[in-house]
């Protein structure tokens, strides 16, 4: 069960220092700038964050995947659709 967050956290930072928090949070893949800041100063964020070259190529592999499920959906499909034909005549 998630608990709900209650208490209300605020410290001011200048432009830069915001962009930097920005940067840092896509970088990590935070889901917003708040699960960022809550995970770095509890001691959770990934000291080892997974870079973009990573990403891309999990996702690559990922599509490739799903490319191959698809194509054997679509040849399963087309197989059925052929027996179904042939059982019509």
């Amino acid at each position: 069960m998630r608990k709900i967050r209650t208490r209300l956290v605020n410290f001011r930072v200048t432009d830069e220092e915001f962009e930097q928090l920005k940067t840092a949070s896509d970088r990590l893949g935070a889901r917003c700038l708040s699960d960022f800041a809550r995970s770095v100063m509890l001691g959770q964020a990934d000291p080892h964050p997974v870079s973009s070259d990573d990403r891309l190529l999990s996702f690559d592999r990922r599509l490739t995947a799903l490319e191959r499920s698809m194509s054997r959906l679509v040849a399963a499909l087309a197989g059925a659709q052929l027996q179904t034909a042939g059982s019509d005549n």
